[in-house]
């Protein structure tokens, strides 16, 4: 069963977390700070007007699935007066785990971005270049490089200029190589958002907006609730997997699934053993999964069944 106490405190959280990651993007200064920060020391960007989007979903061609969340979508115009027109879309990723499938992730997100633009009724030819960050503590290619810049090119004619206005940029926490010292200090910092990380001016501005996240109460109520439905469903999931693997579903399996979860607990009473395997009833069978996903000892599982 899964803990409480695994979960980490508000105060033990960094910038490569998603939830502190979200919480400083729905804050206009810190978010301006930190994107100015992220598009200045890695690609050398000053972008002028920003339209920042936090935690934004957006929906593949199936509304029903396949649709991504942004940890945060920049949209960047253009600082003509008499024109609003889009030149850069920014998707900024932190991502803790570690994955085979992170290359082709990135391919969906930028083909789901894709879509929604031309939805929007731009042409073709009016499409803004499309930039991906990712920010990781992994190194995703093995170089031990600060940023890595993934771009197609014609295998033919490698030196020539594809420019089909995408690309991808993989920033690796821990990187030695191939960026400057600004760039590391930053990197650094999001790893490990700690004031013995604050090296200059603008980190120890960033890091004034982090701790006011830290000590917002609300936040942190926000930080508890939300860790606690996430432990709830996977608890749940757990649960079903071990049902579906057992009997596809049926009651007998959901039963053995729920007897085995309860073993690892404790000692289960026999009368306990034996009313849920005598349960026929699915849906009194679900209802006791999601008590049991609630539960952190034997006793408190029979209270709420027999509440």
């Amino acid at each position: 069963m899964y803990k409480t106490q695994n979960r980490k405190p508000i105060r033990e959280l960094s910038l490569i977390d998603d939830f502190l990651f979200t919480e400083a993007m729905l804050n206009r200064e810190t978010a301006e700070l930190v994107i100015g920060l992220i598009l200045e020391r890695a690609l050398g960007i000053t972008p002028k007007q920003l339209i920042i989007e936090p935690q934004k979903t957006v929906n593949g061609i199936d509304t029903d699935r396949h649709g991504i969340r942004m940890d945060v979508s920049i949209t960047e115009k253009s600082d003509e007066e008499e024109t609003s027109e889009i030149i850069r879309v920014y998707d900024i990723e932190p991502n803790t785990r570690k994955s085979f499938y992170l290359p082709k992730r990135s391919r969906y997100y930028q083909a789901v971005t894709d879509i929604k633009l031309l939805g929007s009724g731009i042409d073709y030819d009016k499409l803004p270049e499309l930039i991906t960050i990712w920010i990781l503590p992994f190194d995703p290619f093995g170089g031990n490089r600060m940023i890595y810049h993934v771009k197609n090119i014609v295998e033919e004619i490698p030196e020539m200029d594809y420019n089909d206005g995408i690309r991808k940029i993989f920033l690796y926490t821990d990187g030695e190589a191939g960026g400057s010292d600004e760039l590391k200090r930053l990197l650094l910092y999001i790893k490990q958002s700690s004031y013995e990380n604050v090296t200059d001016p603008r980190l120890e501005r960033l890091h004034h907006g982090v701790e006011e996240i830290k000590n917002n109460s609300a936040i942190g109520v926000k930080y508890m609730r939300m860790w606690e439905v996430m432990e709830l469903e996977k608890r749940e999931s757990r649960i079903e997997g071990i049902a579906e693997g057992k009997a596809e579903g049926k009651a007998e399996g959901k039963a053995e699934s729920i007897i085995e979860i309860l073993e690892e607990i404790g000692s289960i009473p026999d009368f306990l053993k034996q009313k849920i395997s005598e349960q026929k009833d699915i849906n009194i069978l679900n209802k006791w999964v999601k008590l049991l996903a609630r539960a952190e000892t034997i006793d408190e599982f029979i209270e709420k069944m027999n509440s």
